[in-house]
This record gives structure tokens, C-alpha cells and sequence, in this order.
């Protein structure tokens, strides 16, 4: 794997090496580079091989090029942040059925991954990492096809500790995955942790409960008053209602459920006209 990073930590190298435990991975698999433009566009662009490609991890301790959904920024850089991505390779038509949910299905893997290292955990559909209602991680999946395969890769950055001035610069609120440096495990086995949770989810093999179930576990929207922006314009309002077995959101619009499967949803504060 060649991602054309500045600087690169060796396959067999400390971090990458504790990394690949943690994943579960051959330490080949998995690369650490001191600094990169965007790890899911090295992933994505990376030469394709005679047969399906197996697991790959690409970590950066810098982030000069990322990516977030619908052509956002994601920012990264020092250690109080942490951003990394996966690939996987499946074969079609196969995979098809895979990809349908798969953005939701990676943030409920990274959130249940999470969920025994810090508290106050939601995700906002379809896969905003959230921690007090603040986002503290934003997750990126993008497929590319091949003949009869398709390689998937998912990039997650995250917000590890507070008082990042990166913090200051996203343009939202934005929170930490944990409040003080004491709290925060391993840095490499928590990325190895995270990046085996990324490939569970784009492998969507597990068999446990339901999407729908594992997600009402941590949903922020639950019940709440939402709207649906299309190109950054309201296009429908109604009541968040959880989501389908495909990852579709269900929203409760007058006695109906519509399900949406595309968009942007943001939540809106219900306004009590009698001033309370």
C-alpha cells in the first residue's frame, strides 16, 4: 500500500504494529503516516489488484485534505484528534445487498465499539458520532467499482480530547470523545478498535439484533422535531421515528411514515407558543 504520505511509520513499526493487534489485522495491513491529504482518497485511489483486496488501515496523525459528507471539511492534527480509514474489497453482485444501510451500519458498530470507553454517546442519522449533543466524529463511506468487485472504504475523524484548536474551527458545536487526557486509552488500541468495528460494518456480516434496535440505542433523534434539507433548503418536516431495516430514516409526517434515504437532517428546537 502506497498512499503517498509525507512520512510513513513502517508496517512492522510500534504503533502500527499495536494497531493490527487491536484490529485483529496482520501488521502489514496496516499503515501509520505522520501526514497525508485525505486517508480515504489514498485508500480509494489505491492500484487494484488481480484478486479482492483484503483489510486495509490507513491512520495519519495529520489530515490536510479531508472529507466529510456532502463536500464538508473535516479538520485533524496533533493527538488530541484521531483519523483513520478502512478498506475492504467484495465481490458483486454479492456486496449489493451490503451497501444498502452501510453508512448507518459502520457509525452503529463505531458507537457500540465506543460505548464501553466513554459515556454519552448518540448518533444523529445517518452516522454523526455525538457526546452531549455535541459531534465529536464524522464518518465518510465511498465505494468504487471494478469489473465484478467493489472496494468500500470508510474514514472516520475524531475529536479525542477538548481544547484542540481545531475544535474552534468546524463550524459547529463540536465536542470530545473524552473530557481529560487521564481517560483516554491506548491511542493505538483504541484506533485498532475502532478501524475492526469500520470493517464489521462494511462487511455487514454480523448477525446480532436488528439495525433498527441497535440504533434506537443510541439515536438523538428520537422523537424530536426534524426537517429535511434538500441543497440546504427545508423540503419536509415531521417527527423522527427511528429507522428502517435498510438504514432508512423514518420520519412521521401528519398519520403517515415516509422514509428517507437521502438528504440532510437537522434538528429543530420545538417552539411552545405559550412561552414555557
Amino acid at each position: 500500500m502506497d498512499p503517498s504520505a509525507d512520512s510513513s511509520q513502517p508496517p512492522g513499526g510500534a504503533p502500527a504494529g499495536a494497531l493490527a493487534i487491536a484490529a485483529g489485522l496482520p501488521a502489514a495491513r496496516v499503515q501509520v503516516v505522520e501526514s497525508i491529504g485525505s486517508t480515504n482518497l489514498a485508500l480509494m485511489q489505491a492500484p487494484w489488484g488481480p484478486a479482492l483486496d483484503g483489510p486495509r488501515v490507513l491512520l495519519t496523525r495529520r489530515q490536510t485534505e479531508g472529507r466529510g459528507r456532502r463536500g464538508r471539511v473535516w479538520l485533524s492534527g496533533g493527538d488530541e484528534s484521531l483519523t483513520l480509514s478502512v478498506s475492504l474489497e467484495l465481490p458483486l453482485p454479492d456486496a449489493a445487498p451490503r451497501l444498502a444501510g452501510l453508512s448507518v451500519r459502520a457509525g452503529i458498530e463505531v458507537a457500540e465499539c465506543l460505548a464501553g470507553l466513554t459515556g454519552g454517546l448518540a448518533l444523529k442519522w445517518p452516522n454523526d458520532l455525538q457526546r452531549h449533543g455535541r459531534k465529536v466524529a464524522g464518518l465518510l463511506c465511498e465505494s468504487r467499482l471494478q469489473a465484478d468487485r467493489v472496494r468500500v472504504v470508510a474514514g472516520l475523524g475524531v475529536n479525542l480530547l477538548p481544547g484542540s484548536p481545531l475544535l474552534d474551527q468546524v463550524g459547529q458545536p463540536a465536542g470530545s470523545l473524552f473530557d481529560a487526557s487521564a481517560d483516554l486509552p491506548d491511542r493505538w488500541r483504541l484506533a485498532g478498535l475502532i478501524a475492526a468495528a469500520l470493517l464489521r460494518g462494511i462487511a455487514g456480516t454480523d448477525h446480532r439484533a436488528s439495525l433498527p434496535e441497535r440504533w434506537a440505542a443510541f439515536d438523538a433523534l428520537a422523537g424530536a422535531p426534524v426537517e429535511v434539507l434538500a441543497d440546504g433548503a427545508p423540503a419536509l418536516a415531521g417527527i423522527a421515528d427511528g429507522i428502517e431495516p435498510d438504514g432508512a430514516l423514518r420520519l412521521r409526517v401528519g398519520g403517515a411514515v415516509q422514509c428517507i434515504t437521502v438528504g440532510e437532517v437537522s434538528l429543530r428546537r420545538r417552539v411552545d407558543p405559550g412561552g414555557a
